[in-house]
């Protein structure tokens, strides 16, 4: 949704999509439809480190069984406490980049602006 605002707000963006969840990758892909040429998404995870790491999904049980709106490359502790429901059961590797190289290699001397879920 934020993607699709994006563009109708900025004419000719470029934008660059960072996503490594394979269910929100596949959801990503559907929403866009047409306009996926307008974007290029990176199934990766934005770290600290470049290499590959344990992906976190989130799931739940009964009507939040298709659960995939959280997730985290770091093993999940409070939202554990405060959301009882969700559940991490299956880990996922994923390649991991820090920004700062992917900037370089994608020869980005400048960034305008960084919309980022944390």
């Amino acid at each position: 949704t934020d993607t699709q605002k994006f563009l109708e707000l900025c004419p000719e963006p470029r934008l660059y999509c960072f996503e490594p969840d394979p269910r929100a990758i596949a959801r990503f892909k559907k929403k866009l439809g047409p306009s996926l040429n307008k974007v290029k998404l990176l199934e990766i995870a934005i770290s600290d480190r470049n290499g590959t790491i344990d992906f976190h999904p989130s799931n739940a049980d009964g009507d939040a069984k298709d659960w995939d709106l959280s997730g985290s490359i770091r093993r999940p502790k409070n939202h554990l406490t405060e959301y009882d429901w969700v559940r991490f059961d299956h880990p996922v590797t994923v390649e991991t980049r820090r920004l700062d190289d992917w900037c370089s290699e994608a020869m980005l001397d400048e960034v305008d602006f960084i919309w980022m879920d944390v």
